[in-house]
């Protein structure tokens, strides 16, 4: 049990690593009104993922994530690993980085 939960974390850590590692970075400076429309479109964007997951905890607090494709779980395993342990989470990103 120790093992699968401590693999499932590190899965989880490597995906988001590698997630935040593929963005490439711009080369112009965007306008202040450019920031804010890629800002509130990501924010629906992300917003549209975590509509399709649901994340059910039993009395031990082990989360139970449903989601209508893989990256919908991942999503969801990903957010539950932060709400339980998101210093080790933002941690694993800055070694990474």
């Amino acid at each position: 049990m120790l093992i699968t939960q401590g693999l499932h974390r590190l899965v989880a850590s490597l995906l988001l690593c590698a997630a935040l590692l593929s963005c490439t970075p711009e080369t112009t400076q965007p306008t202040v009104e450019a920031e804010r429309s890629a800002d509130s479109a990501e924010l629906a964007s992300w917003q549209a993922r975590a509509a399709n997951v649901t994340i059910k905890r039993v009395t031990w607090g082990i989360p139970h994530i449903y989601g209508k494709t893989d990256a919908d779980v991942v999503f969801g395993l990903l957010y539950a690993q932060c709400e339980d342990d998101f210093r080790r989470v933002e941690r694993n990103y800055i070694w990474a980085t």
